[in-house]
């Protein structure tokens, strides 16, 4: 089991995995698949710089054509992990109290995008990774927050350093963690992240959720 906390752009990211027999994985599965079926493209955005054309849940719950996703069980899964993520902060377990909410999932196998996005309405999210297989998706991809990663000075010649050390992350423009099927991934809410879906044979199923602290 992973359970590892990296310092990405000198922020705390946990990396853990879920059992996947502690919840109703295939139910679940099911359920987005019948729906990425219906229809693979559930939003599409356009902007001057980007066009989102993914199977996304996102305000979109509520649409009868669609299936609704039971994550009762895959709720309690999650209370642990971000547990153990806040005992890097908190040494009074009293103190790291929470809610998370369960905002939406993405599906894809068709070559898609999902546009550079964070999640202003709370302190830190998180990324489950419910169907993926490495050797055909992508991972999240992290933007580097620092304007000053244009100004570094011979930075190509820094980057010879480890490029699978999350603590050099600095030193790049954007940066992927090595993830793998029932993997988890809590963050601070401003890293920025975005998508690039590739053709596929397997669809690549991720929920989102968000936690605040009370």
């Amino acid at each position: 089991m992973k359970d590892n906390l990296h310092y990405l752009y000198g922020l705390p990211v946990y990396i853990t995995s879920i059992n996947p027999k502690s919840f109703d994985k295939k139910q679940i599965i099911k359920t987005i698949s019948d729906n990425y079926n219906k229809q693979n493209i559930r939003q599409h955005t356009s902007t001057n710089a980007y066009v989102t054309d993914i199977h996304h849940s996102l305000g979109d719950e509520n649409n009868k054509q669609f299936k609704k996703v039971n994550y009762d069980k895959l709720k309690d899964c999650y209370i642990e992990p971000i547990k153990k993520y806040f005992e890097f902060f908190w040494l009074d377990k009293k103190q790291a109290n929470f809610n998370c909410q369960v905002v939406n999932y993405t599906a894809s196998k068709h070559d898609s995008f999902m546009e550079p996005h964070l999640h202003a309405d709370c302190e830190f999210s998180m990324v489950h990774y419910i169907s993926y297989d490495k050797k055909e998706h992508s991972p999240t991809c992290f933007q580097n927050p620092y304007y000053f990663y244009d100004l570094l000075p011979n930075k190509f010649k820094l980057q010879n350093l480890n490029e699978k050390q999350s603590a050099n992350s600095w030193l790049y423009d954007m940066w992927k963690h090595d993830i793998e099927e029932d993997d988890l991934i809590i963050f601070p809410s401003i890293l920025k992240h975005f998508v690039r879906n590739h053709k596929s044979k397997k669809l690549r199923i991720t929920i989102a959720s968000n936690i605040n602290v009370l």
